[in-house]
């Protein structure tokens, strides 16, 4: 088993780091991986990063997995969109160091996040599953209504339009996109200035925030779609 996630704990950071050498497609063990960082950032950390790589932040499910279709298709959806769900519901801020391309699962994932940077330049940002052929589980369609400006989100979804990290930031994948040499900087004084935050309040106030999601997601647990997000 090769090691495409590592942890590690920098201060009261805990840094959270997918690299699978290639476009860290969203695989059962790229998950499994991810959980068990989320296990380690949880016990120390007051403020949680998710970095991706330089090129590529995540580029979607694995493709070999999707194609081939059937129960393992439909189990992998589950498996990214509950780690989905418990970044969102984290007890600690989460924030998205997103250098590079991020589509599909990886756009999904930027969702997740309480606080999202990019970098300014080319990168592509955006849920193309539409445009692909594959229809966009309810799970989804909720984290995009909860998440991304109203206007932008027929645009999104439903015609799988792709942005700029620029426009990233208007749309709601981002909240802000910075220069390439000013990024570590920037996330880590995001990640710094979340960590001094009162915990307790700030979980309170996270969830309070989100409270029609949470109601959307009660509904959506009695969709096929949706079924059992929340216990794998």
């Amino acid at each position: 088993m090769s090691q495409i996630v590592t942890f590690e704990q920098q201060d009261k950071i805990g840094v959270i780091k997918m690299d699978d050498g290639k476009a860290n497609a969203m695989s059962f063990e790229m998950a499994a991986q991810m959980n068990a960082a989320l296990d380690e950032a949880e016990k120390n950390s007051d403020a949680i990063v998710l970095e991706g790589g330089a090129k590529c932040f995540c580029a979607g499910f694995d493709l070999e997995t999707m194609k081939a279709g059937g129960p393992d298709r439909d189990r992998l959806l589950k498996t990214g969109f509950a780690l989905s769900y418990r970044l969102l519901n984290a007890g600690r801020p989460v924030i998205a160091k997103s250098a590079g391309h991020a589509l599909a699962m990886g756009a999904i994932l930027l969702l997740s996040c309480d606080y999202r940077i990019g970098v300014n330049g080319s990168a592509k940002i955006g849920l193309n599953e539409i445009a692909i052929g594959v229809e966009m589980p309810g799970y989804g369609v909720d984290l995009v209504l909860d998440r991304l400006a109203k206007p932008a989100q027929i645009p999104a979804l439903a015609n799988s339009v792709i942005y700029t990290p620029d426009q990233a930031v208007q749309v709601g994948f981002l909240d802000e996109a910075v220069e390439a040499d000013a990024l570590n900087s920037r996330v880590n004084d995001v990640a710094g200035y979340l960590a001094s935050l009162n915990m307790p309040a700030h979980q309170k106030a996270k969830r309070a925030l989100r409270a029609d999601f949470w109601q959307n997601m009660k509904r959506c647990t009695e969709r096929k779609s949706c079924q059992k997000i929340k216990s794998i």
